[in-house]
């Protein structure tokens, strides 16, 4: 399941503290903490439309989405208002796609 991939990129996606976003850059010169976060919201969207007959499916989510909004919710007491404003925007998608879920 791809969400465990995004479990273990979370602080990729959040990308270093005290780092300059942009030090991470692929070979091809794009800003990998960028690719990252566009992943993460399309991902999160894209789960909002899994289907009521999916249960199990559901089920694994639901977890895994609880697991994310749990490192949200620790990592939300440290860091820059840029940072905190990005942790927010992911706990308002998670939200967002647990409540869709009917979790």
């Amino acid at each position: 399941l791809c969400l465990n991939q995004v479990i273990g990129s979370f602080y990729l996606i959040l990308g270093p503290v005290g780092v300059p976003v942009n030090a991470l850059i692929e070979d091809n010169g794009m800003d990998l903490t960028q690719v990252c976060r566009k992943a993460i919201f399309r991902i999160l969207n894209a789960l909002q439309n899994i289907s009521c007959s999916r249960i199990g499916l559901k089920n694994e989510c639901s977890l895994a989405l609880q697991k994310l909004a749990g490192m949200c919710k620790a990592e939300s007491s440290t860091g820059a208002p840029r940072r905190k404003a990005l942790l927010k925007e992911i706990w308002d998608a998670l939200v967002k796609a647990l409540n869709a879920m009917g979790s």
